[in-house]
């Protein structure tokens, strides 16, 4: 599954990313 995250905060949307790349989706940020 590919999830796009919508995030203003970079901190924020680097670890929602990595998150959701360690439970084996594609995040694009």
């Amino acid at each position: 599954m590919k999830i796009l995250i919508v995030e203003d905060e970079p901190k924020t949307g680097d670890y929602l990313k990595q998150g959701l790349s360690e439970a084996g989706f594609v995040a694009d940020l």
